[in-house]
Parts: structure tokens; C-alpha cells; sequence
């Protein structure tokens, strides 16, 4: 085995500012994002080059790190941009630039040699001579394939020194390491038919997944149907709601991260950009909490892994880690599950017994209220009033801030977050 240092990392996602400050709090070593272009995650908030820098100021004065993702193929036509981007990147001291096109890891290496380059996941390395290419070419870290075993990341970790970071939870994509054309295939306008109505997952421009605008056409439905009998749409039947033959399940490694941590993995990566702040904090923390029992060498509590029961997710699977072989199993239905609703969360704690929250969802007088907190200190308010402009309120809109004030030994901290069950 050669030289390396196993230190240990929980990455989570940083859709944006928000959500970069909910996965620290919650436990986070690093949170990695994406600038407004370049990033496979169109849709997300994303940085500015100016947000960008305070982000990397308030992650590094908490001690965290920050990583940025640069990781679509590049057509010639972009490459001038990226190029023009890369000038201005420079000052901002990010702790790594992720990225998969060869050509592009080449031009940041011999034109910005200071920059630590990861290689992404999207150049699906699975094996150790890319390894030891991409080690030649001057590279940090490696973010392996999802397609990979345990025993084929020993191997790879045998073979090298770089530091290797693989996904340990959230979506994952039907296509190998996520290189899908469904998308640009479904949405491009030489495919549209006169007086085709264009839903809302289609836009007037084509969507690919591979620049960072999927619009997940593997979540879709699917019939077949035959060449000769093209008005007979035949359903694929799964289960009674239907198909969802293209879709995959969710990864979920939480029980499993004593294995990772033995087979040489250094960065522990959770999926999802684009989804809520309240699923960056309540994963990370999850995490932050199995990847802790592990280095202790603690069995984990599973009430606390269940915990990724209560957020948004379809069905989950260990992937092709363990050799089940299975990530690409149909999910049993084609909708998120979802047993719990995010409410809201504390911006400000005003005093002992009030604080200022920023609604997510509509919130009554009188639901349940329960109140997730970093470290799992958890509990559910009871006696509690709402106030909007100094007067109680029957009803809380979503975006809304509001005042929350309870009668009782309770203690909620920034960022604390309200949910309750459906």
C-alpha cells in the first residue's frame, strides 16, 4: 500500500449560501458547490463569483473547507468562458476545483498549477491505472465511480497516494457515473411535433444532462411500444401504479461506514444540491454522527439512522458497494416518500422563549411541532403561539417570517428546524 493520509471527511451539498450554512452547523467538514455556470446543477441557486468569496471566508474562519464543481464536458464553445472564469477565480482561495473533462483538467494544471484539482465522478474512474494517470497529470483527489465495489476500492487505494472521496448517499442516476443523453434526446426541439404542447419539464431549448440542465427523464413513465402498431402503447407493469423501469433507488451507506473508512475512502460525499435545507442538515448530521461511531469504533444507534427515513427520499440501496448489484433496481414507486413536512427554521433566537422563524411550509396553531437540532437534541414544543407584526396568528403561510414563542425549559438554536409528521 502506498504512503497516504487517512484523514476523514463529511462533504455535503451547498446548493447555495443557505444550505452551505445549514450542512456546517449540522456537522460538515466541507460543503462542495457550484458557481452559475459549469456545475451540472442548472437549477440550483448556485454562487456568484462575489458570494462565492464570503462563502469560502465564513467556511475557512469555522475551520470547514470548500470545494467547487466545474464538472460539465466542455464543447469548444464554452471553453472560452470557462477560460475567462478561471481568471477570476484565482483570488478566491477554494480548497479544490471539481472537475471530469480531461481537456479542461489538463488547461488548469499547466496554466494554474495552485489550484487542487478533484477528479469527478463524472469521468468514472474504476480502476487504478486512470488512477495513475490522473496522478501523473498532477491531481488531488479522486471522486470514484458509484459503479465501484469495497473490494475494488482496496485495490485502488493500494495503488495510489491521491486522496479518494466516493458518495455515500442521495440519487443516484440510471446511466453509468451519470453520463445520460435522455435528456438532451427528450427535450430537443427537433424532436418536438407540430402543435406539440410542451409541458413544464420541457423548455424551448434542449436539456442536457451532461452541461448541467437534466431534466430527469428517467423518472419519466414508459410504455412500449411496436413498430408496426405505433397508436397501441403497451404499459411496462411494474406495480399497480405503473413503471418506473428507469429509475434507481436512493443510496444509503449510513450502517456501512466502518467498511468505507477500512477500504481507504478519505471524503465521505452525500448527494443533493437541489434539495432543501433541512435534508443538508438532517443528513449531515446523520452522518457526521456514523462516521464518528465508526472512528470510535461504536455500532451506531439505528433510531438515529432512521432519521433518513424522515426526509424526502424513494427507496434506498447500498448500490454496487457490497456486491448486491442492486443500485439499479426500480424503485416500487415513482413518487418521494415522505412521512414528515419541513416547516420552517430559526433565523435568529430572540430570547429564552421566543425566536424568529423563517416559514418553508403553512404552519397552524396547534400542530405538532417537533424540533430538530444539531448533536440529536430533539424534542417536540407543546405549549407555543405564533406572532406576525406583535399579533397572534391563526395561520403561517410558506416564506413567511414569523415569531415563535413557548412556555417551558426548551432551548432552540439558530438554524434549529421545524418539522412534523404527516
Amino acid at each position: 500500500m502506498k504512503n497516504w493520509q487517512h484523514s476523514i471527511e463529511l462533504l455535503s451539498p451547498a446548493g447555495s449560501f443557505e444550505k452551505m450554512l445549514f450542512a456546517f452547523e449540522y456537522g460538515a467538514d466541507a460543503v462542495y458547490a457550484g458557481a452559475k455556470s459549469f456545475s451540472l446543477r442548472e437549477g440550483a441557486a448556485n454562487f456568484s463569483l462575489e458570494e462565492l468569496a464570503k462563502a469560502v471566508d465564513i467556511a475557512h474562519s469555522r475551520g470547514k473547507k470548500f470545494y467547487l464543481t466545474s464538472n460539465v464536458f466542455f464543447h469548444n464553445s464554452h471553453l472560452k468562458q470557462f477560460k475567462d472564469f478561471l481568471k477570476e477565480l484565482v483570488p478566491i482561495p477554494i480548497d479544490g476545483l471539481i472537475v471530469s473533462d480531461l481537456g479542461a483538467i489538463t488547461y488548469i494544471r499547466e496554466k494554474y498549477p495552485q489550484i487542487p484539482i478533484h477528479v469527478s465522478t463524472q469521468a468514472n474512474t474504476t480502476n487504478s491505472e486512470a488512477v495513475r494517470f490522473y496522478e501523473k497529470l498532477g491531481v488531488f483527489r479522486i471522486v470514484l465511480a458509484r459503479e465501484l465495489t469495497l473490494e475494488e476500492i482496496k485495490v485502488i487505494r493500494d495503488a495510489t497516494s491521491l486522496e479518494l472521496e466516493t458518495f455515500i448517499h442521495g440519487a443516484m442516476c440510471i446511466s453509468y457515473s451519470g453520463r445520460c443523453l435522455l435528456s438532451n434526446y427528450f427535450t430537443n426541439l427537433s424532436l418536438y411535433k407540430k402543435g406539440e404542447k410542451i409541458g413544464n419539464m420541457k423548455r424551448l431549448k434542449t436539456r442536457d444532462a451532461n452541461l448541467g440542465d437534466c431534466a430527469q427523464s428517467c423518472r419519466w413513465e414508459y410504455y412500449l411500444v411496436e413498430a408496426t402498431r405505433k397508436n397501441d402503447f403497451i404499459p411496462i407493469v411494474e406495480e399497480d401504479f405503473g413503471t418506473a423501469i428507469l429509475s434507481s433507488k436512493d443510496l444509503n451507506l449510513s450502517a456501512h461506514i466502518k467498511e468505507l473508512i477500512d477500504a481507504g475512502v478519505n471524503s465521505f460525499k452525500i448527494e443533493g444540491r437541489m434539495k432543501s435545507a433541512y435534508y443538508a442538515g438532517n443528513v449531515s448530521r446523520v452522518y457526521r454522527y456514523a462516521i464518528d461511531c465508526a472512528l470510535a469504533n461504536q455500532a451506531p444507534d439505528l433510531e438515529r439512522l432512521d432519521e433518513l427515513n424522515k426526509i424526502s427520499h424513494r427507496e434506498y440501496t447500498t448500490g454496487f458497494y457490497l456486491g448486491e448489484n442492486q443500485a439499479l433496481a426500480a424503485p416500487k414507486t415513482n413518487q418521494y416518500l415522505r412521512d414528515y413536512i419541513f416547516l420552517g427554521y430559526v433565523l435568529e433566537v430572540l430570547d429564552k422563549n421566543s425566536a424568529l422563524v423563517q416559514a418553508m411550509n403553512q404552519i397552524k396553531p396547534g400542530s405538532e411541532l417537533e424540533i430538530v437540532m444539531p448533536g440529536f437534541q430533539d424534542f417536540v414544543l407543546k405549549n407555543y403561539q405564533l406572532f406576525k407584526e406583535e399579533q397572534a396568528a391563526q395561520i403561517i403561510q410558506p416564506n413567511e417570517q414569523f415569531v415563535l414563542k413557548w412556555d417551558g425549559p426548551e432551548e432552540l438554536v439558530k438554524y434549529a428546524i421545524l418539522r412534523r409528521k404527516i
